[in-house]
């Protein structure tokens, strides 16, 4: 017990073996030398059977051989994923994406078992011993890695041949890991294998026997069994890793406030500050506006995080969009995986990012990353029947106000959240959100319903003329949001509303993504009058319909950068602007608190 490491030093060695991945993206910063260094003496520390210390570290940096490797995986690659098909194939794409050509550095560990001579201690009768010591090596330098912030892939895809002629190995040498080594793009949560629903850990009970390998543990040693069924190694580290957001502490207290009180509480807080009244302009309005919704003199935006709602539409059979309908479960494995364009400006902008699937047709299986909400697998083709029923309806609107919950649990431990971010994917949804907008306002086809992915004369001919003929077999829904959403919207446009009115129960700002988010919005505002007043629109899309909807919900655009992404992309780009206005209230001192001389003009104005 005596030399048992000190709390914080044991929480941090749990760490690192909870926390090692396979990494995949990196950085392009190289590993300093110093820090190579440490890595590497590390696994030089492993263990091995009679001390012989078998392994070598190859260090390699130059671009051909990268380039080289990179050719050879892609070409051992397609032959590997071969014998899989549909689903497994996709799930196996997303798999293994490899960092040969994005990583700073690659090492090659090998083993050497004539090292120590012919008869080495201890492996007269099990001479793979050797191999073992060097895995033990490698395990090493991944755990040294990761408490460095480093990350470690492991490619297992490569012909030893090819690899032993391109870096002039030696036949006796046996290739144990070839290894990219590097700053990650991001540290997984959880291994990817999971995430994806490839396959997934397995219960350490069960994995478990006593004495001999048909005892199981459960049955023979039933203090042990219930030890390890309630020892969890994530709880372990919960505290290191829960950390609390760093929320910067106003550095001058403001009387509380509550209601309509606050946002007079900012407004002389902010006319006071030493600069000329509204010279930030449309930051001043925003951090009143964040600071009424909280019902504090302080807004934040600390803590934060994305809902990402995924749906699948039948009028993606009928040719209104770029893509094939597959695109929407494709792009959902990617999101999981990682390397979706709204994971990487996410990445960039600290959002914790979620994803779930409403009404994707696709069965995920077991993916841990993805949230399984689905309702149906796709709505039904609007120009032909009603898109949802009510009851179906009704359903998509319960999982979003629950997800609201399940996010807060996630990012802030059941604390309140700050700020609400929301996107979404589903091919053909920019037609079911195109019909709502038009159908809600009354609006004229022709001008309103864009080119969504990007289609060219055709297929938006078809796509107007489709939105027309549902919007004629469903006259009247002017006033009935309900009523509209069923016959034209989608299940990840129900869920968003779910999330919205959820959103406004508890008093949390909603920054809001582009067009398919704002026909969302729409929906809500007209069930719940009022509910935009908590709302902040991003940007101005380059669907012509998202003006319209801004204007109706009396919102100004934060960007009008011609975006037409979705996925949240520019609610995440303009987080920014809402981090900066509530820095603006906390760290900016007034003309008394700074000692200087107010404005002659007691206005403020020059």
């Amino acid at each position: 017990m005596g030399s048992a490491f000190p709390e914080a030093e044991r929480a941090g060695l749990y760490r690192a073996i909870l926390e090692r991945r396979d990494i995949r993206s990196y950085r392009p910063d190289p590993v300093p030398d110093d820090v190579l260094a440490r890595i590497l003496r590390a696994a030089h520390q492993a263990g091995s059977v009679g001390f012989m210390q078998p392994w070598n570290f190859g260090l390699i940096r130059d671009p051909d051989v990268k380039r080289a490797m990179h050719a050879h995986f892609l070409e051992v690659n397609d032959r590997a994923a071969s014998p899989y098909d549909g689903d497994r194939q996709q799930r196996y794409r997303s798999l293994k994406l490899q960092g040969l050509l994005d990583a700073p550095l690659h090492v090659l560990v090998t083993c050497d078992p004539d090292r120590g001579g012919p008869h080495v201690l201890g492996r007269a009768t099990m001479r793979e011993t050797d191999v073992y010591s060097t895995c033990l090596a490698v395990q090493n330098l991944w755990l040294a890695a990761r408490a460095e912030g480093v990350g470690v892939g492991w490619m297992s895809l490569m012909e030893p041949d090819f690899v032993r002629k391109l870096l002039g190995i030696p036949e006796s040498v046996i290739l144990v890991a070839y290894l990219t080594v590097g700053y990650p793009v991001e540290f997984p949560t959880e291994p990817m294998l999971e995430v994806l629903g490839w396959r997934q850990r397995q219960d350490l009970e069960s994995l478990v026997w006593t004495d001999r390998w048909e005892r199981s543990l459960a049955d023979h040693d039933a203090p042990m069994s219930e030890a390890l069924a309630r020892t969890d190694l994530a709880q372990e580290v919960e505290a290191e890793r829960s950390r609390p957001p760093d929320v910067r502490v106003p550095p001058v207290s403001v009387p509380p406030a509550s209601g309509e009180d606050v946002v007079t509480v900012v407004r002389e807080r902010l006319g006071a500050q030493t600069r000329p009244r509204g010279s930030l302009g449309r930051l001043e309005e925003l951090a009143a506006r964040l600071a009424t919704t909280q019902r504090r003199p302080y807004p934040s935006v600390a803590r934060r995080g994305l809902w990402l709602l995924a749906g699948d539409h039948g009028v993606a059979a009928h040719g209104v969009s770029a893509y094939h309908a597959r695109a929407t479960h494709q792009m959902v494995y990617q999101f999981l995986a990682g390397h979706g364009t709204v994971n990487a400006l996410a990445r960039q902008a600290r959002v914790p990012l979620e994803v779930a699937d409403l009404g994707v047709a696709h069965d995920f299986g077991d993916a841990t990353g993805l949230h399984h909400c689905k309702v149906r697998p796709g709505t039904r083709p609007m120009h032909l029947e009603d898109a949802m029923t009510p009851l179906e309806v009704e359903r998509a609107l319960a999982y979003g106000r629950d997800l609201f919950t399940r996010g807060v649990r996630r990012w802030t431990g059941g604390d309140d959240l700050d700020l609400l971010l929301l996107g979404e994917m589903g091919i053909g949804n920019s037609t079911a959100a195109a019909a709502l907008v038009t159908g809600l306002l009354e609006g004229p086809v022709h001008d309103w319903v864009g080119r969504g992915t990007g289609i060219g004369d055709e297929a938006l001919a078809r796509k107007r003329d489709l939105v027309t003929r549902a919007l004629s077999r469903r006259p009247g829904l002017a006033a009935d949001p309900l009523g509209a959403l069923g016959a034209w919207g989608g299940y990840e446009l129900a869920g968003l509303v779910g999330l919205l009115l959820e959103a406004h129960a508890r008093r949390v700002p909603v920054l809001l993504d582009g067009f398919i988010v704002g026909a969302a919005a729409l929906v809500a505002s007209r069930l719940q009058p009022g509910i935009e007043a908590g709302w902040i629109a991003s940007h101005v899309s380059a669907e012509p319909a998202h003006r319209a909807v801004l204007s109706a919900l009396r919102l100004e655009p934060l960007l009008d950068w011609g975006l037409r992404l979705g996925e949240g992309s520019g609610a995440v780009l303009a987080l920014g602007a809402l981090e900066a206005a509530c820095s603006l209230v906390s760290e900016v001192r007034t003309y008394p608190e700074a000692g200087l001389d107010e404005p002659v003009d007691p206005s403020g104005r020059c």
